[in-house]
């Protein structure tokens, strides 16, 4: 987010009833001066005026005897050109798609809503006030030589925030420049949100140009796929136990593996070599959040089981999907913190998160394979002993747990973050296996394990 979208120009914002990360939320986009405070009070509400209109209207849980849905038409009936948003920490009766049909704009769940709801108010901020831009990832492997594309394109600089212009509307992708990307491994370049529908609709063409047949570019199903995430997830943690039945819990579970077929491509048999590490890069360099995390581990674990012949694709990414479900009962100032700054009882608040996922997949009566079991309850163990949460060690690790690991530990040090420089696949996978052969009292992974990958990593080239 630009600096301007803190400028005293920006419209202003209405918030009722927020929990404190809701505040904080709003807080960390907008100046205060911009955000007007009022009582969850429906009367005195239906008597404020502002005009302007406000850009968007926050809502936390109603008050107790206030109806939710009375709530959104009474602020859509005030405010009618405005988002409304509800913001909750409640999951009694979180419905998303109901609360959406009765008029709110959207409905987030926190804390593992935060990042989807900080999205939200980024773009629209960006739609409202001139000069403010909010960037998309895009993937190279969506973009061919020669093609005259529809719109911007930027490359971002991780180390020093900041978006360099890499192209033009109406240039031609440069092969020479496309190469020197792709020899540095970088997967992606960024569009700004404005422009994401023309991205989206030349793709389309593209793709129908090469076979005739409409389909999607890499970047729309990693969207969709991050958006059928949120759908399913947030779907689980409504706390009503009326829907969990076996039947129920068969639906999730089915839902899970249409997102698997649907958007992380796997093949009909074992993958190595090129194709291998070219899928494997396509995958990486993805931003942050919950949703994007368990997409990209759901694909990492797919590819990994593949490479290294260990337990069946579709099992790992099942487990990639769903394994750090828990995290949503760990608030979210301690997930921010790396771990060696949290204290002792956050982190054993952490820790938690395994069988807070565990709970929530009996709860839910979901009947998953027991490698997938496996892999989810011991994805933090590691193969020295000193991992959690039983300190299991060696052989009494199940492969597929550290396959999941594996891939879990890959997406964190590939993903795109401020601040940090951008790491190559091939950096990562060598920063893991040179951490595990250098402290074995602290190993995190069977060596043999990682031995079956040296060979499908490219040789270290450093990224720009």
């Amino acid at each position: 987010m630009d600096e301007k979208s803190k400028s005293a120009d920006l419209p202003k914002v209405l918030v009722l009833g927020l929990d404190p990360l809701g505040k904080s939320a709003v807080g960390s986009i907008f100046a205060a001066n911009q955000i007007i405070e009022l009582p969850y009070d429906l009367e005195k509400f239906m008597e404020t005026t502002i005009d302007p209109q406000p850009l968007m209207v926050f809502f936390g849980p109603a008050p107790e005897g206030v109806n939710l849905i009375e709530v959104a038409q009474i602020s859509r009936m005030q405010f009618q050109n405005s988002a409304i948003f509800f913001v909750t920490p409640s999951r009694t009766g979180f419905d998303r798609k109901i609360i959406q049909k009765n008029g709110f704009t959207d409905a987030f769940l926190m804390p593992i809503d935060l990042d989807s709801l900080k999205e939200a108010i980024k773009e629209l901020v960006a739609r409202a006030v001139s000069g403010t831009k909010v960037y998309r990832n895009v993937q190279l492997v969506d973009l061919q030589p020669g093609q005259a594309l529809d719109f911007d394109t930027y490359m971002f600089m991780p180390v020093n925030k900041k978006h360099i212009k890499f192209s033009a509307e109406g240039d031609e992708v440069d092969p020479e420049r496309l190469d020197r990307l792709k020899s540095k491994s970088m997967a992606s370049l960024q569009v700004t949100t404005d422009q994401i529908k023309k991205f989206y609709e030349f793709t389309a063409r593209q793709l129908k140009s090469i076979d005739g047949n409409a389909r999607l570019s890499e970047t729309e199903k990693r969207d969709r796929m991050k958006t059928a995430v949120r759908t399913i997830m947030t779907g689980m943690f409504n706390d009503s136990s009326v829907e969990a039945t076996v039947d129920a819990g068969r639906s999730i579970v089915s839902d899970c593996q249409e997102i698997i077929k649907s958007y992380i491509s796997m093949g009909d048999s074992k993958s190595s070599g090129g194709d291998w590490y070219g899928r494997l890069l396509a995958a990486t360099g993805a931003e942050g959040g919950v949703y994007n995390h368990s997409g990209n581990v759901a694909t990492f674990s797919a590819l990994f089981s593949m490479a290294s012949g260990i337990g069946k694709p579709e099992d790992l990414a099942l487990a990639g999907l769903l394994h750090d479900m828990g995290l949503a009962d760990v608030p979210a100032d301690i997930q921010e913190k790396p771990e060696s700054e949290r204290t002792r009882e956050e982190q054993e608040t952490y820790k938690k998160h395994v069988e807070h996922t565990l709970n929530m997949i009996k709860f839910r009566k979901m009947i998953l394979p027991d490698a997938v079991t496996k892999a989810i309850s011991q994805h933090h163990e590691r193969y020295s002993g000193t991992g959690y949460p039983k300190g299991l060690a060696g052989n009494r690790i199940a492969q597929e747990a550290q396959v999941l690991a594996l891939a879990d530990e890959f997406d964190y040090r590939t993903m795109t973050k401020e601040g940090r420089p951008r790491m190559t696949p091939s950096a990562a996978f060598k920063q893991i296996y040179d951490e595990n052969l250098k402290n074995a009292s602290q190993a995190q992974f069977d060596l043999e394990i990682l031995k079956r990958f040296i060979h499908m990593f490219p040789e270290e080239e450093k990224a720009s």
